[in-house]
């Protein structure tokens, strides 16, 4: 609670304006020779300056506008007290940058879009440009600027967000007294031109050419498990695989400050003899799935491109985001959306703004009504019984497990590159390697 008091000195009238701060300090900003009702207007805002430090939640848009506002002599008596920021942190890249140093919670992918707003917003304005002075109509010319620079459009509705953002965080200081982004319209991040679908055959061919079993599995967990990587794939353990029940848990920071630290996923039929073939080949107690890989300076991106190339086939725009956009569609049409972004750790509004595709086979199906009876309606796929699955692994199954594998029917992917078949549920229990380390403790627990 903040309190004014009157003092007289020389026959003439002061007022002292008192409070406790945060850390139950009385503190004291003398306020000069101004009218009562002046000084009564100013320890209003001073209370809920104090509210918003105790509490430590945002100001209110009215107080955030008086902030921005104030003269600099008031202005640096509350900076004193700890109310409000030092005005040199007003300026554009002297806020950004101190917001940045100050994101210890968050991952280098989002510091690294912070830093490119900032560095296109800097560009434009200047870094000593003072916050408060950047209107509503500077935003628009800077939006402008970003289409007759040639910028995508779904960079560009990138830039806008990260900018409408940062302001609102500027706003929420008391450094300025409006949002000047707050009305741009973004648009889509999705870039049509920048997806594309690699199919089996492409891929399979990819995969041959690479020098390793990790690197094989590397790529087969970014398009037969649809994970992320790098992130997801280099944190994936031994200990995340349960090859008893066909299933494994995938780490998942990118989501983990949503609640949701990890996911589980099918050990799906193509991806399962690239895990074998990688847990086969690792040393004695290996934690991590991928090990040789992992170093700060291992950039996984541009040795994927490399091995392309060696594959003689041509590279595809952001090569492993559309390996995991391709296994999405695909699994898209086997299974119900919301069982497909629980798999792959995304939402189904995320899934179709950026990784679902229309595909050339989609329009086949639906021109020559491949997989409908007649008169009937919803459009299923094409079902095929496939190859036992247990010839293609060689293990000992009992004879009733061979013949359910025979029975189970699947989904044919509606894209014209898959071609292979692929089971519409994870591979029955019974196909664990019969290796001693594979059944010596690297279940989930």
């Amino acid at each position: 609670m903040a309190s004014i008091h009157r003092e007289t000195r020389s026959g003439k009238v002061r007022y002292r304006l008192q409070f406790y701060d945060k850390d139950n300090r009385r503190r004291s900003i003398r306020l000069g020779r101004i009218n009562k009702k002046d000084a009564e207007a100013i320890c209003a805002k001073v209370e809920r300056l104090v509210s918003a430090s105790v509490s430590g939640t945002p100001l209110d848009n009215d107080t955030s506008r008086w902030v921005a506002a104030l003269g600099d002599g008031l202005a640096e008596k509350l900076v004193r007290v700890g109310l409000i920021s030092e005005r040199r942190s007003a300026t554009l890249g002297g806020f950004v940058d101190r917001y940045i140093e100050g994101r210890t919670d968050a991952r280098p992918s989002t510091l690294a879009n912070f830093r490119a707003v900032r560095n296109n917003l800097v560009r434009h304005f200047g870094d000593d440009r003072d916050l408060r002075s950047i209107s509503a109509g500077d935003a628009d010319d800077w939006q402008q600027r970003l289409v007759q620079a040639g910028y995508a459009q779904a960079t560009i509705a990138k830039l806008v967000r990260r900018a409408k953002q940062l302001f609102r965080i500027v706003l929420r200081k008391g450094l300025v007294e409006s949002n000047p982004f707050a009305d741009l319209k973004a648009g889509s991040e999705r870039n049509e031109s920048r997806l594309e679908f690699v199919d089996r055959e492409t891929i399979e061919q990819v995969i041959d050419a690479a020098p390793d079993a990790q690197w094989r599995l590397i790529i087969a967990l970014a398009r037969y498990g649809g994970i992320r990587t790098p992130s997801e794939t280099l944190r994936l353990k031994w200990s995340d695989v349960d090859w008893e029940h066909n299933r494994f848990t995938v780490p998942s920071p990118k989501t983990e400050r949503h609640g949701k630290a990890y996911r589980v996923v099918p050990l799906f039929a193509e991806l399962r003899p690239y895990l074998e073939e990688a847990f086969d080949e690792a040393a004695e107690r290996s934690e991590y799935v991928i090990t040789r890989y992992r170093g700060s300076n291992a950039n996984l991106r541009t040795q994927l491109l490399r091995i392309i190339r060696k594959a003689g086939v041509e590279p595809w725009a952001r090569v492993f985001q559309n390996l995991r956009a391709s296994r999405e569609t695909e699994l898209a049409n086997q299974f119900p959306l919301h069982v497909v972004t629980g798999w792959l750790g995304n939402t189904p509004r995320v899934a179709d703004r950026h990784y679902l595709q229309t595909l050339d086979e989609h329009f086949r199906q639906a021109v020559v009504g491949e997989g409908r009876e007649s008169g009937a309606t919803g459009g299923a796929m094409v079902v095929q019984k496939p190859v036992p699955q247990a010839a293609a692994y060689n293990r000992k199954d009992s004879h009733e497990e061979s013949e359910a594998i025979e029975n189970t029917e699947v989904m044919q992917p509606a894209a014209k590159q898959c071609d292979c078949v692929q089971s519409d549920q994870t591979p029955p229990v019974g196909l664990e390697p019969t290796t001693s380390r594979l059944t010596a403790g690297c279940s989930t627990n």
